[in-house]
């Protein structure tokens, strides 16, 4: 009888990667970023048009009045898209007034 073909036998194929240092410490560095009063994309979605007009018609700087909205863009790429194109829009509509 040949153990090798047993299924329950785990092969180099199906282990895990390994885990190294670095990798353990770039989730950690994420980790410490995450806190509880971040925005959800829901909650960012919500304000986003209030932060491009306090940007563009106010000219305020938003960021420092929001900076949980800036520090959600930073991190989200979805966000920052919506953000880009309504801000886009925004700004194109002012020039046109």
């Amino acid at each position: 009888m040949n153990i090798e073909k047993f299924p329950n036998q785990p092969n180099q194929s199906s282990l895990p990667p390994e885990v190294t240092d670095e990798v353990v410490m770039r989730f950690l560095k994420i980790l410490e970023q995450v806190r509880q009063e971040d925005l959800s994309c829901t909650d960012m979605y919500a304000r986003l048009d209030e932060f491009v007009e306090a940007e563009v018609r106010e000219g305020t700087d938003a960021e420092k009045l929001t900076p949980l909205i800036h520090e959600h863009l930073d991190m989200c790429a979805e966000c920052c898209d919506e953000y880009e194109a309504l801000l886009s829009i925004v700004e194109n509509t002012k020039n046109d007034e």
